[in-house]
């Protein structure tokens, strides 16, 4: 497998994460708290978590007798124990903790295993031609309420009170947040360890797969919001220049016009593994 990966950030941190080994790769995409919270030593919660599941997949996850599933359910029991250090979980309301959405792509003897909860895209490119995408598109459709917002506010800009939210987008988000991992919500990466179980696992054929796109969605926006390139041609572009081609696309397009861009924000941390079987 060889593997092309990038993660860009405007911000002093990246909450984005992602690694790779000689048979797996991985792309975390990190959410803030929605309330002002930070227990641990780092400047915010999420990059010190990005921090520990990078260590701790990149570790684990070539560990083939044990399932994805297992992996990341013993990584947060494990995540939790020395977390708790800082604060106890049982006291973080779902508003106080940092979440990622998360993929992983394995090869497993002759099979290619691919999971994914939350919206990171999976994207699989076969060696007959098709493509398919694994992704989870709860996390989108609450977000629209949020995103038209945005668009027609004009106004906004000196209303923002939260994180570059206004009172009312805040409100939502905060409602949505409160909803994660639960029915009438959206299932994500964060301290409980049952969300897993919702995540989207498919397997398939090695001897089938030409290549993987593992994406975050401030990666994936190239092709499934903005609508600059198909998915096949974003694969022909990575795989013939590179995934930094798609960093620098992208950040012209938020600088030549974020209004038409039906996002949460002008810029996002954006994350892109490329493996080549």
């Amino acid at each position: 497998m060889i593997v092309d990966a990038t993660s860009n950030t405007y911000k002093q941190h990246n909450e984005d994460a992602y690694g790779f080994g000689d048979n797996f790769a991985w792309v975390l995409d990190g959410a803030l708290p929605l309330d002002k919270t930070n227990v641990t030593p780092w400047k915010n919660d999420v990059t010190w978590v990005g921090n520990w599941w990078t260590d701790y997949l990149n570790k684990e996850l070539c560990q083939l007798t044990t399932s994805i599933h297992t992996h990341l359910e013993s990584g947060i029991h494990k995540l939790n124990e020395v977390f708790s250090d800082f604060h106890p979980i049982e006291a973080l309301s779902k508003l106080d903790r940092a979440s990622f959405s998360t993929g992983i792509t394995r090869i497993n003897k002759d099979l290619l295993e691919c999971f994914v909860l939350g919206d990171i895209e999976l994207a699989i490119k076969f060696k007959d031609g098709h493509f398919e995408i694994v992704t989870d598109h709860r996390i989108q459709t609450l977000d629209d309420e949020v995103i038209q917002m945005i668009a027609s506010n004009n106004n906004r800009e000196g209303n923002l009170v939260f994180n570059g939210y206004t009172a009312e987008e805040l409100a939502i988000l905060r409602r949505n947040r409160m909803r994660m991992n639960s029915e009438k919500g959206h299932y994500i990466l964060e301290h409980d360890p049952k969300a897993i179980q919702h995540g989207i696992y498919q397997s398939h054929p090695v001897d089938s797969i030409e290549a993987i796109l593992l994406m975050s969605d401030g990666f994936s926006a190239i092709h499934n919001k903005y609508q600059h390139w198909t998915l096949e041609t974003l694969f022909d572009i990575v795989d013939q220049r590179g995934v930094d081609e798609v960093i620098h696309t992208l950040r012209r397009l938020e600088q030549e016009g974020f209004s038409t861009l039906n996002r949460l924000r002008k810029h996002d941390d954006a994350t892109g593994v490329y493996c080549k079987l």
